[in-house]
């Protein structure tokens, strides 16, 4: 067994109910080690479902978000090439294919239970079109366009399984990264607004 000590602020995040979580953190937080406990959390939940995971531009996937969600991955025994593909499909190494197989799979990480994380670059839209996920997560959120993220990934988050309709995290909004240092992250700071407003939800 494996134990992952938490700190007060990550442990605040897994434990906290809410579907839609936005969480700005410091640097040295441990933004990667929430990041990959609600990936694992995702996979666990929704065998063979797809699940978007929004970037700004395909070199920031590559340079940010694909080394943090693997790092994240690798702190609850998830390692690339055994327990999960990226950049390919699975299948020839007995993975579940997903209800919904992308057509390509540059973008794709891959589960061996079918689940599957789909990069949405906001500089392509095309990465997102025809996708319906059932679940969304990014970081580094801040360095979203929030315009672009509606129509690239918050509107895709419809996909419903009756298998699934007691997961917890079914259509959940997860968003995570450092205080925004640019008018462009404004909509993440926003957030603390809409929380207080609902906070249910």
């Amino acid at each position: 067994k494996k134990f992952v000590n938490l700190t007060i602020p990550q442990l605040t995040c897994v434990i906290a109910p809410q579907k839609h979580k936005y969480i700005k953190m410091g640097r040295g937080g441990g933004k990667t080690t929430i990041l990959g406990y609600h990936m694992r959390e995702l996979v666990r939940q929704m065998p063979k479902a797809s699940f978007a995971m929004p970037c700004s531009t395909f070199s920031q996937a590559l340079s940010r978000t694909l080394p943090s969600a693997i790092e994240g991955l690798e702190m609850f025994n998830l390692f690339q090439d055994v327990d999960f593909v990226v950049g390919k499909s699975g299948k020839k190494f007995g993975y579940e294919m997903p209800y919904q197989p992308p057509n390509q799979w540059d973008n794709i990480i891959h589960f061996p239970n079918g689940a599957i994380f789909q990069l949405v670059s906001q500089d392509n839209e095309r990465t997102g079109r025809g996708l319906n996920s059932y679940a969304e997560a990014g970081d580094e959120a801040a360095l979203f366009d929030p315009e672009r993220l509606f129509v690239t990934v918050k509107t895709t988050n419809r996909a419903q399984k009756e298998v699934f309709k007691k997961c917890s995290l079914l259509g959940s909004e997860f968003y995570i990264s450092s205080a925004p240092i640019t008018k462009k992250g404004k909509w993440f700071n926003d957030m603390e607004k809409v929380s207080i407003a609902n906070p249910n939800e």
